[in-house]
């Protein structure tokens, strides 16, 4: 078999289209290439080709992990759940998390500190986040660095949720349902019972 040709893809100038005997082979990016050290008219044999292919297929799988990465933070856990998904063998997966982890692409406090400020911002417990933050794929004592060194606490995220659903007819007449709900959320009964208690007191 031989390289008959080598295009530039149009739609990703990044990417060349190699061809092998008049037909298309498989696709490389321009790194790929050049370390590939390939070119016009080159001989190649049934077991080059099948390492070339690996290699096409491993680079697009890359090129969309990081499409995927850039969407937002991401923990080590969900991305080894996405290369699951995508049926990525486990050798690429880990040569994968490596290199996106040196380049902090994957950073597993980065993610946590970006998801306990989404959550707080929604109200939620400590108690719920920390669960799901532990659901991702982190460490308790990650989990648990990550929330001491947010600089809202707890019993201020209580207090303003308590004054955000009290705007709200069936709990601003009905405490019992408040407090229900509120350790719904995650919030322990004795903060829930003092909050409520320090709230009447100010009113």
């Amino acid at each position: 078999m031989k390289i008959t040709a080598i295009k530039h893809q149009v739609k990703n100038l990044d990417r060349v289209s190699v061809f092998v005997d008049g037909k298309y082979g498989f696709s490389l990016s321009l790194d790929e290439l050049l370390s590939q050290q390939i070119k016009n008219n080159d001989d190649i044999d049934g077991v080059h080709l099948k390492k070339l292919k690996k290699l096409s297929e491993d680079g697009k799988l890359r090129a969309r992990a990081l499409e995927w990465l850039f969407g937002r933070p991401h923990s080590i856990k969900e991305f080894k759940d996405y290369m699951w998904r995508k049926k990525a063998d486990s050798e690429l997966t880990e040569k994968l998390i490596l290199e996106f982890t040196h380049k902090k692409y994957l950073d597993d406090i980065g993610f946590g500190v970006w998801l306990v400020e989404m959550r707080q911002r929604s109200g939620k417990s400590n108690r719920q986040i920390k669960s799901e933050l532990f659901s991702k794929g982190l460490s308790k004592e990650d989990a648990d660095a990550v929330l001491e060194g947010q600089p809202e606490t707890e019993q201020d995220r209580l207090k303003n949720l308590i004054n955000k659903k009290s705007k709200i007819p069936r709990y601003r007449d009905d405490s019992a349902k408040l407090a229900k709900y509120l350790v719904g959320q995650g919030f322990s009964w004795g903060d829930v019972k003092q909050a409520l208690a320090l709230r009447e007191f100010e009113d």
